[in-house]
């Protein structure tokens, strides 16, 4: 029998005794387990709102791009696609072409960005999965088609029919000829017809209008210059080897970066915020830590002839040192036990069930991602923190009282 262990668990529970010590001790407990249900539920949280993110993202953005280093276009003809192709890394590579366009319909303009894709487009993002109307179609009986962000259509007003598609004309600037001299010739018109509306978040929504690649290149007259190339990559590679890879294959003179790299401001944000609020919630728990030594403090002061009694019975300093440390940390044990019971209990209610809804929010429930490190690592910040003060204030009360 582990006789130290046996008499700790003895001190907590009795039922002999229910005084000011035991009020504070279970305290204690509360304590522990408040910090660490909020250290699981908060943590759960910045995970919900970091995934969310990179699944909005996700739908513009491939797993990699290639962009160029200097100016807006280069040149991405046949033999540079079929370079990148035979890479055992690389899977799908779509070429786009992105600039900014005079939105007209019915005599009311508005600027937007036209991003024209190829066939291969929906292959590296997951665009068909936030279409709010109609279908992934970008040609109609040989008229290009255009998709456009929610945003846009409810500006500029533009009646949504899936068996009649609605036309709407884009300009961009002809290369060479200035607005001020030339004013509406300076203009490359061309019409096109919208086929579906995305909706993704309010800042892309009002933003972009995707349109067919070669409609894109006649209305900015450009020949093989593309704006980026967008490459899906192979089941099981990480991204940030497929990153090296093409970079080492491409050279100087191009921009390589993953869908981490091009929200990197973003992701850092949110990560910072988690640790941040971390920190201190692991400083409130050391501040609790300071109950559990009070508490530790008192029960040694009343026990002091119980100590002599066992010092006489044979059990050493240690075994002593033991019995209330073992003290500490079972409140820590049965409090952080308490804690990661409610804190995976709430997340898991508001990730399948729903308690905290947002309203007008592009998700219904506010979003939550329990991680199995992120447990691990608040189980043992609490419970290091409480052991490490329980075991230090046991030795120095020891010394103080029982010696």
């Amino acid at each position: 029998m582990n006789v130290p262990f046996f008499i700790s668990r003895r001190y907590l529970f009795s039922k002999k005794s229910r005084n000011i010590i035991n009020v504070i001790s279970g305290i204690s407990m509360l304590v522990v387990a408040a910090v660490t249900t909020a250290m699981i539920t908060i943590l759960s949280a910045f995970n919900g709102i970091e995934s969310l993110v990179a699944d909005l993202f996700t739908s513009f953005d491939a797993e990699i791009t290639v962009t160029p280093a200097e100016g807006k276009v280069f040149a991405a003809n046949d033999s540079l696609i079929n370079y990148l192709q035979v890479l055992p890394e690389v899977d799908y590579i779509s070429r786009t072409l992105e600039d900014d366009v005079i939105i007209r319909y019915d005599g009311q303009p508005s600027v937007a960005t036209l991003l024209g894709v190829d066939t291969v487009f929906k292959e590296v993002t997951d665009i068909e999965e936030v279409l709010a109307y109609g279908d992934y179609n970008l040609d109609r009986d040989g008229l290009p088609c255009a998709i456009t962000g929610y945003g846009i259509q409810s500006e500029l007003g533009i009646p949504f029919h899936p068996e009649d598609y609605s036309m709407i004309t884009l300009s961009a600037p002809i290369r060479g000829k200035k607005l001020s001299r030339y004013k509406e010739k300076a203009l490359n018109t061309m019409p096109i017809l919208i086929s579906a509306v995305f909706s993704v978040n309010a800042e892309l929504d009002v933003k972009y209008i995707i349109a067919p690649l070669d409609y894109a290149k006649e209305l900015f007259d450009y020949d093989t210059e593309v704006s980026q190339l967008s490459i899906a990559i192979a089941e099981g590679v990480h991204p940030e080897d497929a990153k090296e890879v093409v970079m080492n294959a491409l050279g100087e003179g191009y921009l390589v970066q993953t869908r981490y790299d091009k929200n990197a401001l973003v992701h850092q944000t949110n990560r910072s915020e988690k640790w941040a609020t971390f920190l201190i919630l692991a400083f409130i728990m050391i501040i609790a830590a300071f109950n559990i030594m009070a508490s530790l403090t008192m029960l040694i002061i009343e026990k002091r002839k119980d100590i002599f009694i066992l010092q006489s019975f044979g059990l050493t300093a240690t075994d002593i040192r033991r019995i209330f440390s073992n003290q500490g940390i079972l409140i820590n044990v049965i409090g952080a036990g308490i804690g990661l019971f409610l804190g995976l209990s709430l997340c898991l209610l508001q990730q399948y069930v729903g308690i905290l809804r947002l309203q007008g929010s592009i998700v219904e429930f506010y979003p939550v991602e329990i991680r199995f490190l992120d447990v691990i690592g608040v189980m043992a910040t609490v419970l290091i923190i409480g052991s490490v003060f329980s075991s230090f204030m046991v030795r120095y009360l020891i010394k103080r009282f029982a010696q």
